[in-house]
């Protein structure tokens, strides 16, 4: 019922171009784009002397308990007008008759007739929805303003050369939206504006920098990843392929709209504070200490670094209608293993992992707590020790002359000795530096 009833909502009678929710094709992030490239190109150039610059409102409108509240006679109406089969009207005519809610209270079980609303989670529920909230996107509105909707959320932008057409154009479109709807109270209250609004989970602020978005979604993750990292010791705990579930919570908070504001990510001053939880989630991924480098942390954990995923989103998104997923994945690997190249920190990962590729398409082994150290150095090693003052001298215990390093430890101590021997029957060789 759904395929057909498609086959006319995205006819040429179907939904208006500008809702872009619940449609193939179709997410958050154009809705959120469409909204920007008018503010962008509003914006641009200079304002004085003949310039083309404008000023731009954003209005956000949220329609209250808006499927709980769906018409159905207004549903039906719609349906009707964008010439949708009879047959098919009389079908979502019946899915609404006889719809009962069932609960239970101290007093017992209770049902309550439903008369409205489209059921949230059912297949049918979405293009219902749609389909009554046609009107709105449809509604002529003043030339300068423009209306973009994603479910039930609106976006109004509204373009002039000065403010008073700017205020007088924004209540005109208000009244016309407050015509054919009535969950939306504008009237008695005043619209205050904002130094920054979020509009479908983006926070825009005046000047399009995005350094107030950046700044929202660093504190939202950081409370989510302090929550998810006490799951996490260093010692114990899940297995580095679960905890990698964990880290990619977090990045899916840090990286949402991505290619909306991916130009603000350009500014190191802006991503600091998200990169530094991006971070975070993947040490404790590999169970690694604070002091690793970023560099070396990012590698063993398998995770790029946030702003390369960021880029990695922007290009996506650009080429969206392609299938091309494996291919930016081998650019983001191709800059990636350039920075790691050129790093001149952790030179005993470098060494050991020269290049990132074969690493993180591994499909064996757990990176652990103890194999974060061997990797690193950064441990239970009296030179690392005695260099972040937990201990007095870096000299090995059993070897005076010599230091206690990863790779004396590793290669040459002979505390060690059965444990080297176990490598060599494993490897069928033996191990050198």
């Amino acid at each position: 019922m759904v395929g057909r009833l498609e086959a006319h909502t995205e006819g040429p009678a179907g939904l208006a171009d500008s809702q872009f929710g619940f449609r193939k094709r179709r997410s958050t992030v154009d809705a959120i784009q469409t909204v920007l490239s008018t503010a962008r190109s509003a914006i641009s150039g200079k304002r004085w002397h003949r310039g083309t610059k404008k000023y731009c409102a954003i209005i956000t409108l949220d329609v209250k308990n808006a499927f709980n509240s769906a018409r159905w006679d207004k549903i039906l109406t719609a349906l009707s007008q964008m010439e949708v089969p009879a047959y098919l009207q009389r079908m979502v005519s019946n899915y609404f008759r006889g719809r009962v809610l069932e609960f239970t209270t101290d007093d017992g079980a209770e049902t309550y007739e439903v008369t409205a609303g489209v059921p949230q989670g059912s297949v049918l529920g979405p293009i219902l929805w749609n389909v009554m909230y046609d009107r709105i996107l449809r509604l002529e509105l003043p030339r300068p303003a423009k209306i973009v909707g994603f479910a039930d959320d609106i976006a109004i932008t509204v373009v002039a050369k000065h403010l008073d057409l700017v205020e007088f154009y924004s209540n005109e479109t208000i009244r016309l939206v407050r015509k054919v709807t009535e969950t939306i109270i504008v009237g008695g209250h005043y619209i205050t504006s904002a130094p920054c609004i979020q509009y479908l989970g983006v926070h825009i602020d005046a000047r399009l920098r995005f350094e107030e978005h950046l700044r929202i979604v660093s504190d939202k993750a950081n409370r989510v990843a302090g929550a998810l990292l006490g799951l996490m010791p260093n010692i114990g705990g899940p297995r580095s392929s679960r905890r990698r579930l964990y880290a990619n919570v977090v990045d899916s908070i840090l990286l949402y709209g991505a290619p909306a504001w991916s130009e603000a990510a350009k500014k190191q001053s802006y991503t600091r504070r998200a990169a530094s939880i991006h971070r975070r989630a993947c040490l404790r991924m590999i169970c690694g200490f604070c002091s690793i480098s970023h560099e070396a942390t990012y590698v063993l954990a398998s995770i790029p670094p946030l702003t390369l995923l960021i880029d990695e989103r922007s290009r996506l998104y650009s080429r969206r209608l392609e299938s091309v997923g494996s291919e930016e994945r081998a650019k983001t690997i191709e800059e990636w293993q350039a920075q790691w190249t050129r790093s001149r920190k952790g030179r005993v990962d470098t060494r050991l992992i020269p290049n990132i590729t074969p690493w993180i398409e591994r499909r064996h082994g757990e990176v652990d707590y103890h194999l974060t150290q061997l990797l690193t150095g950064h441990g239970c090693f009296r030179s690392y020790l005695c260099w972040s003052k937990n201990d007095t001298s870096d000299l090995c215990p059993v070897c005076p002359a010599a230091v206690e390093d990863v790779e004396h430890v590793a290669f040459r101590c002979p505390r060690f000795t059965e444990e080297r021997e176990v490598l060599h029957r494993l490897f069928g060789g033996s191990l050198g530096a």
